[in-house]
């Protein structure tokens, strides 16, 4: 199948095919006689890896692992498991940072509401900020 079929199967765009090819993270596909490039079953479930290992996170590196993994998949599980597991302690540690940094925010709203009931004209957030500043265009 040419490339428009097997992005439209896959469910990525032809930009991104080409992208994975240049890529090394999918196979160049061979070309026809006439130049254009065909492709398989197996591309398009290759393809459709790719773009849910980077939903849950990989990086192309990575995923090029997992690639590798899968054209030798005896025993290959452990290795797997221990990839996800790492994820999941990536995902886990951004998830606490973000917490943290949307209690700050939190906190910060709450000091400009208390100013704006006040009608005090300086807003805290801004006065808590010191040190030298230059202007800066909005």
């Amino acid at each position: 199948m040419h490339i428009g079929a097997v992005a439209r199967q896959a469910n990525v765009s032809i930009d991104a095919v080409r992208f994975y090819e240049r890529s090394d993270i999918l196979a160049t596909a061979p070309r026809t006689s006439g130049g254009f490039r065909t492709y398989s079953e197996e591309d398009v479930t290759a393809l459709r890896f790719i773009r849910r290992a980077q939903n849950l996170g990989f990086t192309l590196p990575q995923i090029r692992e997992l690639l590798a993994l899968r054209l030798n998949d005896t025993h290959a599980c452990g290795a797997v498991r221990e990839r996800l597991e790492t994820k999941r302690d990536e995902v886990q540690m951004k998830i606490r940072q973000l917490q943290q940094i949307d209690r700050e925010l939190r906190a910060a709203m709450r000091k400009c509401r208390r100013q704006l009931r006040k009608r005090c004209p300086q807003c805290p957030v801004l006065k808590g900020a010191t040190g030298r500043l230059r202007e800066v265009s909005p």
